[in-house]
């Protein structure tokens, strides 16, 4: 039992392939020894033509060693038929003495005597089509093994020769199966001569001589060779397709590998992942490297937030702590004790709207966040924040925020024309863009000293969203870090006093609505950029003699611009 949950702990240990590449251990961290740095492709096309060139030296040497006894069991097999066959045909004539007689087997001749027949060579040129001799050489003998009739011609004829000690005539003269090979030419490849006998019997079935049918085993080499030749040529383009083959499939793999390899590089940027077709195993490791991704990341973003998180609360947690110390006096005035709970209570909102932002943040930074897209008309929107931020207005003074389209007024519109309306709706998640649009109206009604406006317009693809106030302009340096997270304009300029105990108190109430959280900039930029936008913030100079006379007239006071731009939504 032990012995199993051991492995099931390793499962590496169980593994032969994991024992050669050892995960974790000293072993990984030595420089290994180069011997053969081969590519992939490499070395799958070399076990390829490896195990090729194997199979078919061993498939050949087995065929071709079984091809040529099975040729001579055919060819005997034929002599057998062919001997049976004229043991009937001669029976008669050898009973009348007709077969010693010339004229009889001048006429056999015809059937078997040619010039290559004679001269027992065999022309492998030849086709099979093209064959006009016969490579049989018959012989008859009597029943004391003395030869009446041979096929040859002089001086390889062997009439009146006695060949009762021949095995093909010997046998058959004893009442068994007579054959024999005989080699007729040591200088010719297989110059063997097989030979097979049949008993020629008179009506009353006792032997009156013997036929013997021999054919030389040269004679099918011809074919045997052609056999091999084609049965070669066929292997090797099954080879060669093999190969091409198998080196498209490691070009595939190493393709495939080096996808994975760029992808694992890209990670930091995050990089869509590959989807292989053809791959299953490589889609589960590009799988199992984007779940180590984002744990690693979700584990550093949690230690991200848990430090900053702890590093911006301190500066409301020491101001809360310093009020509640100064409220215990009590020599202080109303006055004085009415700006200390005043302290304490902005504090704590600006605390909840840390955290609030925070979280917010972090649920969209994740890397399995995504947006409920609708389509979403952006002036009912608008209209809507406006009227919802009036109190806001009025308590800082502001005139009522106006909306502008083409430089046409619709803050009070209700029904838009149809081209103005499909130039101005988004696919969009409206709670995000709520999210978005009212941080960025939240900064320019706390910045702004008398006005704010919005301005739309679009393009053939996007459509853009200004918002204008007429606030201070922003330090070129904040400009480049104002989407930076956590960074605060207002935070840079405390950073300059060093105000006493009593100066402190006084500006608590004062400074605490000019200090930001920092998050809300970087927010929309998160949530633009998930819509596939992009937003921008800059700086409106009216005393810039460079700038152009249709921007002098559309913002007629110095301010800052954030401008939001989104891809229109298609039909």
């Amino acid at each position: 039992m032990t012995h199993q949950t051991n492995n099931s702990a390793n499962p590496s240990q169980s593994n032969w392939y994991a024992k050669l590449h050892p995960i974790g251990t000293a072993q990984q961290t030595a420089d290994p020894k180069k011997l053969l740095n081969l590519s992939i492709f490499f070395r799958i096309w070399l076990a390829v033509a490896l195990v090729l060139i194997i199979c078919g030296i061993v498939v050949f040497t087995q065929l071709f060693s079984y091809v040529k006894p099975t040729v001579q069991q055919v060819i005997e097999d034929t002599l057998l038929d062919t001997s049976k066959l004229l043991a009937a045909s001669l029976q008669q004539p050898l009973q009348s003495k007709e077969l010693y007689d010339a004229n009889y087997q001048n006429q056999l001749d015809t059937a078997f005597i040619d010039t290559l027949a004679n001269n027992n060579v065999t022309r492998p040129d030849i086709k099979y089509d093209e064959k006009t001799y016969s490579s049989f050489r018959v012989y008859v003998t009597d029943k004391q093994g003395m030869v009446i009739y041979d096929s040859f011609r002089a001086p390889n004829n062997a009439e009146g020769q006695d060949y009762s000690r021949w095995n093909d005539v010997y046998l058959t003269l004893k009442g068994q199966y007579g054959a024999r090979s005989t080699t007729r030419d040591h200088n010719q490849r297989d110059g063997t001569v097989m030979y097979v006998a049949q008993p020629i019997k008179d009506d009353t079935g006792n032997v009156i001589g013997i036929v013997s049918v021999g054919k030389p085993v040269a004679s099918v080499l011809p074919y045997l060779d052609n056999t091999r030749r084609r049965m070669l040529i066929t292997a090797l383009l099954i080879s060669i397709v093999a190969l091409i083959l198998a080196g498209l499939v490691a070009w595939w793999l190493k393709q495939s590998i080096s996808l994975v390899t760029q992808y694992t590089r890209a990670l930091a940027e995050d990089t869509k992942k590959p989807y292989f077709y053809l791959g299953h195993e490589l889609n589960s490791l590009t799988d199992t490297i984007e779940t180590m991704k984002h744990r690693l990341e979700d584990r550093g973003y949690v230690n991200d937030y848990v430090h900053t998180l702890t590093h911006e609360l301190k500066s409301p947690l020491t101001a809360i702590r310093a009020s509640s110390e100064l409220l215990e006096d009590d020599g202080l005035d109303e006055d004085d004790r009415q700006m200390l709970i005043q302290t304490v209570g902005e504090q704590s909102i600006k605390m909840q709207q840390l955290i609030d932002r925070l979280l917010l943040l972090a649920k969209i930074e994740q890397p399995s966040f995504k947006l409920n897209r609708q389509l979403t008309p952006l002036l009912p929107l608008l209209q809507t924040l406006v009227k919802d931020n009036s109190a806001k207005l009025q308590q800082q003074h502001l005139t009522p925020i106006k909306i502008y389209i083409d430089d046409i007024n619709f803050t009070e519109t209700i029904t838009l024309p149809p081209n103005i309306l499909a130039n101005t709706s988004v696919f969009a998640d409206q709670f995000w863009l709520v999210q978005v649009l009212q941080n960025v109206l939240d900064n320019a009604i706390h910045f702004a000293e008398s006005m704010v406006i919005i301005y739309m317009h679009s393009t053939a693809q996007t459509v853009t969203i200004e918002i204008f106030n007429d606030g201070k302009l922003l330090p070129d340096y904040a400009v480049n870090k104002a989407f930076d997270r956590y960074f605060s304009l207002s935070h840079q300029s405390q950073k300059d006093s060093m105000p006493n105990i009593k100066q402190e108190q006084a500006s608590m109430s004062n400074s605490t609505l000019k200090k930001g959280t920092g998050l809300g900039l970087t927010l929309v930029k998160q949530v633009i950029e998930h819509h596939g936008g992009h937003v921008a913030i800059s700086n409106v100079n009216t005393n810039d003699t460079d700038k152009d006379e249709k921007d002098a007239a559309k913002y007629p006071h110095s301010g800052v611009i954030v401008s939001i731009t989104l891809p229109l939504a298609k039909e």
